[in-house]
């Protein structure tokens, strides 16, 4: 076993207080960091999209503190992105983020002991780096379709992989997915779901949460947390709860897809502290979601007692069961109508799945996450060859 003192880790994005985006990201690597274990991050930031959604530049290097007041390293290269745009089988925008990862890389001086890639294209960046410095490679892979192979030629990818000694998989179906890729092997891999940080998820009295809110003690209230779109189900819920009728809803995130019509309590975004609150308000939480790694607001959801309706898809098998959901077809508006109208009709399965949620969800702590990651990475790390 590999003592690891620093990890670096390769992320697609990291969170700010005004710009909350891979928060799962970040409250994974503060609970590593809380570990005493060092952690460095290079999430690189597109100057394109940037100046298309009129969001300010981040500095090239800040630190982030995480709860336990562990300092957090993060290092912000900008690259110009091109959409899709491919030269020679590659992805333009996946070859100037290569670089300004690798530039990154070669600037911190004090040299990680293993590198972690968020989502397999990071992965391939952090294996060219751990091929080229002789570090161990490893590889979380939670992404609702794996698309690498639309962003490199297949040399590449296996050049960029060739190294990887382990693979996080959030869930049985996305390691099924990276296994038909060919994109490791299943010795190589591990289940590991996501999990929620319970000092911001968990049960409130919701006669209390109500009242903060403003909301009426005897409505029945169904809750959404997700895009607004398709792929979300947004539109198939708000359809289906009209077909119920007499039901409030919270819609909580943003996009085009908006539902409309009376019964909404609250639609829009909220910081990342205040959906603890509008999910105790709510009966039951529903998600009719299409393609998932594995779904932090279900498991979220789960912490504040809530029973959850979402697909009967293979991404859900490892957090879901019939003690604590009713699957449904996710493309069926009728489904999702019978299931709501079930769980309204009947108290004591709202109560029972309430209860077996939040049994749950005490086996999805982030800490416990973070443990089981660090210890398969310890197993696993023998470098490579330089």
């Amino acid at each position: 076993m590999v003592d690891i003192r620093h990890l670096c880790f390769i992320v697609p994005s990291y969170p700010t207080a005004t710009d909350p985006v891979y928060t799962f990201v970040r409250q994974l690597i503060c609970s590593i960091a809380d570990m005493g274990i060092k952690c460095s991050v290079i999430a690189p930031q597109s100057i394109t999209k940037r100046l298309i959604r009129r969001k300010k530049r981040r500095p090239y290097f800040w630190q982030d503190i995480s709860g336990g007041h562990s300092i957090i390293d993060v290092y912000q290269p900008t690259f110009i992105s091109f959409s899709n745009i491919r030269v020679f089988g590659t992805s333009l925008s996946s070859m100037f983020r290569q670089h300004a990862i690798l530039k990154t890389f070669d600037k911190i001086s004090n040299r990680p002991d293993a590198l972690y890639g968020h989502f397999w294209h990071s992965g391939v960046n952090a294996g060219i780096i751990g091929t080229k410095y002789g570090l161990p490679v490893f590889v979380a892979t939670g992404e609702s379709k794996i698309w690498v192979n639309n962003l490199y030629k297949k040399e590449k990818l296996h050049r960029g992989l060739n190294n990887v000694k382990g693979v996080i998989c959030v869930s049985t179906k996305n390691m099924q997915e990276s296994l038909d890729l060919k994109l490791a092997p299943k010795d190589k891999m591990i289940v590991i779901p996501n999990a929620i940080d319970n000092k911001k998820f968990y049960q409130i009295d919701k006669t209390k949460a109500r009242k903060k809110l403003g909301f009426n003690e005897e409505d029945f209230i169904v809750a959404f947390v997700g895009y607004f779109i398709h792929r979300k189900g947004v539109l198939r819920l708000d359809e289906a709860v009209k077909r119920v009728g007499d039901v409030k809803t919270i819609y909580i995130g943003s996009g085009k897809l908006k539902p409309e019509g009376e019964g909404i309590l609250f639609i829009g975004s909220l910081p990342h502290d205040q959906i603890v609150y509008y999910l105790n308000a709510a009966d039951v939480f529903v998600l009719p979601t299409l393609a998932e790694g594995c779904c932090n607001a279900i498991i979220e959801a789960m912490a504040c007692g809530l029973p959850i309706i979402s697909s009967d898809l293979p991404f859900n098998d490892d957090i879901l069961d019939d003690e604590n959901s009713i699957r449904i077809n996710p493309y069926s508006v009728d489904e999702i109508a019978n299931a709501i109208q079930y769980l309204k009709d009947n108290p004591e399965a709202r109560n029972r799945m309430s209860t077996t949620s939040l049994e749950k969800s005490k086996t999805l702590r982030i800490e416990e996450r973070a443990k089981r990651i660090i210890q398969f990475i310890q197993e696993n790390s023998k470098n490579n060859a330089i």
